[in-house]
């Protein structure tokens, strides 16, 4: 059994929803935080940077990085056929636009919310903020444009590569002008929230 360490809002919403759509046995275990705001410190001995996800595996050792869960459980359940094979002519567009949202999008998002974690100077919260709001944006449009009619990142198979991305655009910082202006963005996201193993992990996560 593999147990992911969660919380509502954070990336292991996606590693929950791959799990799920692959019908894997899994158990969620929501990480809480402390009075200041950390991360409770049981679970920074799990993770010592004090990021969720965390995914436990069958033999007691720790992934982090939910990029990496999302491609090592899609390889490990080929029957969901939700990541082409390594010798296939898609694997490279499909590893490359998972990275992509996880060293982009991901990251501009944490600058975005988080903008004094980058930071020693508390005057320069505004500007990294910004900052990160205008390259998140940018890198939609990347991919907007780069992704075509699809419906999916890979044509008309979806992917754990779509699953990772619907979660990003969930995060955008106003997503009904995402959708409005991207509706290639807003079919991919519509055709993988109504999945239903993956419907119901959103419904539990609270997310839009």
């Amino acid at each position: 059994m593999f147990k992911l360490y969660a919380r509502k809002g954070a990336g292991s919403l996606a590693v929950e929803a791959l799990l799920a759509q692959c019908a894997a046995v899994y158990e969620i275990i929501y990480v809480s935080r402390e009075p200041g705001g950390s991360l409770a410190h049981s679970y920074q001995m799990i993770n010592p940077r004090s990021e969720v996800p965390a995914l436990l595996l069958p033999d007691n050792s720790i992934m982090t990085e939910s990029a990496a869960m999302m491609i090592y459980l899609a390889d490990l359940y080929p029957e969901a056929g939700l990541a082409p094979s390594a010798a296939s002519p898609q694997r490279p567009r499909y590893l490359r636009w998972i990275l992509y949202f996880a060293t982009a999008v991901y990251t501009a998002d944490l600058r975005m919310y988080y903008p004094a974690r980058h930071s020693t100077e508390p005057s320069h919260a505004d500007a990294i903020k910004a900052r990160a709001t205008a390259d998140m944006q940018r890198d939609f449009e990347i991919f907007a444009n780069e992704m075509g009619a699809g419906p999916y990142i890979l044509g008309e198979k979806m992917s754990a590569a779509d699953i990772y991305a619907a979660m990003l655009f969930s995060w955008a910082p106003d997503v009904p002008k995402l959708f409005a202006r991207h509706a290639n963005i807003k079919a991919l996201y519509d055709l993988v929230t109504a999945r239903p193993a993956i419907a119901k992990v959103w419904a539990r996560n609270d997310t839009l």
